[in-house]
C-alpha cells in the first residue's frame, strides 16, 4: 500500500512540473500584437484541455473503480472512449507545437484548434462527471 501511495505522489508531482513547464513554454498571456485573441484563446483551451487531460490519466491510473453492480465496464480497449483518449492525447499536442510553423492563415489555425480543444474539454468533463473513466 505504501508503495502506491509513493508513486502515486510521485506522478502526480510529475503532472504538475508538466503542466509548470507548460506554462512556461506556451506563456499564455504574452501579447501577440496581429492576433491577440485567437493566440491568447488557443492557449487558454490548450491549457485547460491538458489540466483535464492530466487528471483523467491520473485517476485512470491510481482512481477508485469502484463500479455499481449494474454498471457493464467494456471488456476490450477496442472502444470509442479508447479512441477519443487516443485522439485527445495526440491532435491538440501537436496542433500547440506546429502552431509557429504556420504562416499563412495562422488565426484560422488558431480558432481551429481552439474548437477541436472545446470539443475535447467537453468530453473530458462529460467523462469525470459521468464517471464513465472508471469504464476505461
Amino acid at each position: 500500500m505504501f508503495f502506491r501511495g509513493g508513486f502515486s505522489i510521485f506522478f502526480l508531482l510529475g503532472y504538475i512540473m508538466i503542466f509548470i513547464v507548460a506554462i512556461i513554454i506556451i506563456r499564455p498571456f504574452r501579447k501577440h500584437k496581429q492576433r491577440l485573441i485567437s493566440t491568447i484563446l488557443l492557449k487558454l483551451s490548450y491549457l485547460f484541455f491538458l489540466a483535464l487531460f492530466l487528471v483523467i490519466t491520473y485517476l485512470l491510473l491510481f482512481g477508485n473503480k469502484n463500479l455499481n453492480s449494474g454498471d457493464n465496464p467494456y471488456n476490450s480497449i477496442f472502444h470509442i472512449h479508447s479512441l477519443l483518449l487516443l485522439i485527445a492525447a495526440v491532435i491538440p499536442n501537436a496542433g500547440i507545437a506546429i502552431r509557429k510553423r504556420v504562416k499563412k492563415n495562422r488565426a484560422s489555425y488558431n480558432i481551429i484548434f481552439t474548437m477541436i480543444n472545446l470539443v475535447l474539454i467537453s468530453y473530458l468533463l462529460n467523462l469525470l462527471i459521468s464517471g464513465r473513466w472508471m469504464w476505461l
